[in-house]
């Protein structure tokens, strides 16, 4: 059994010991900040540094940027032209409901022309952005696209059953010109209503050069609807066509592009 002296001697331990051990608490809660989303550390279950876990996804902190693997024009008529760049997002669970871009079309000496426009971009999509009747005054020998804002937001890239029915290529006469045709059905597969529908058309020769771009929007395309959409040109491919390109896109990321019941 402890002697009296020996308990007397813990007591006054203890009294030193407590007033020490609060003190130091509130000196280590003062000096150690607390983890936050935004310190630049790896401290409280992140998955990366302020990502993850607790904090915002990765993807959404660091997504990658878009690829642009190539942006070209082809000549219309005049001083028009049809421009096309073919993009990609490389991120799995982000898509854009707001791109915007640029096109720069450029002579030997500098710019000629510069079209600015905006989209929507679906997680892993790849897609032609176009922009049909570019004027200019010169004669562009090369065209550059950049992405200028882009908005993130987590969704991943679910894709609508619209089906292409056929590519047909044709041409016509009319009232003395020579026009250039390709026709297309889209027929819409799945269970609901669109309001809109948007039908890039690119065509190509075996050296991928453009021959031809434009966007056609159909609007309100039913459950179960087949559809005819045509792009016109107003002139003969100056190429031979190698390939036709026809992407119906759907912006499932605004929500009154699926018509609700009435």
């Amino acid at each position: 059994m402890a002697s009296w002296r020996t308990n007397r001697q813990l007591f006054i331990l203890f009294l030193i010991l407590v007033p020490v051990v609060g003190i130091g608490a509130f000196l280590i809660s003062r000096l150690v900040p607390v983890p936050t989303c935004s310190d630049g550390l790896r401290n409280q279950g992140e998955f990366g540094v302020d990502c993850g876990g607790s904090c915002a996804p990765c993807e959404l902190k660091n997504p990658k940027p878009v690829t642009v693997f190539w942006a070209r024009a082809v000549h219309v008529r005049g001083d028009t032209f049809d421009v096309a760049a073919f993009i990609e997002n490389p991120n799995e669970i982000l898509s854009s409901p707001r791109l915007k871009y640029e096109f720069t079309l450029f002579d030997a000496f500098g710019p000629v022309a510069v079209q600015k426009g905006s989209t929507f971009l679906l997680a892993q999509e790849r897609t032609h952005v176009i922009e049909a009747n570019v004027k200019t005054t010169r004669q562009p020998v090369r065209v550059e696209f950049r992405v200028t804002d882009v908005t993130w937001q987590l969704q991943e890239g679910e894709r609508l059953n619209i089906l292409v029915e056929r590519r047909d290529y044709r041409v016509v006469k009319d009232n003395g010109r020579t026009l250039s045709v390709v026709e297309t059905n889209i027929l819409n597969r799945t269970s609901f209503d669109l309001n809109e529908v948007a039908v890039h058309f690119t065509v190509l020769d075996q050296d991928g050069n453009l021959l031809g771009a434009n966007r056609i929007l159909v609007d309100r395309l039913l459950s179960g609807e087949s559809r005819l959409v045509k792009s016109i040109w107003p002139a003969v491919f100056t190429g031979e066509i190698a390939a036709i390109e026809i992407e119906p896109r759907v912006n499932i990321l605004d929500p009154d592009i699926i018509l609700k019941p009435q």
